[in-house]
């Protein structure tokens, strides 16, 4: 959570750093740091824990586009070009 922080930091909704550069900065630092050990923790997914991860991945998307709170996770995927992070792994 401390990096969302600092991603907040750099740009708000309407200020800041582009929606290009957010989804660059999610995919480069974020989802990597996320995947770390993967191949550790991966193969035993339990729902808990893929829930885990779609709330973290979710706090991220609504970041990256700017869209409200109440806006579906899929449709932020959709908009955002982004998989669910329980796929990548």
């Amino acid at each position: 959570m401390d990096q969302y922080q600092h991603l907040c930091r750099i740009a708000g909704k309407t200020w800041g750093i582009s929606k290009n550069i957010r989804r660059l900065l999610y995919k480069t630092v974020i989802e990597r740091t996320l995947c770390h050990g993967a191949a550790a923790w991966g193969h035993n997914m339990t729902s808990r824990l893929q829930k885990k991860l779609d709330s973290i991945q979710r706090l991220f998307l609504l970041y990256i586009t700017g869209a409200y709170r109440t806006t579906p996770t899929a449709a932020l995927q959709v908009v955002t070009g982004l998989q669910p992070l329980h796929l990548q792994i």
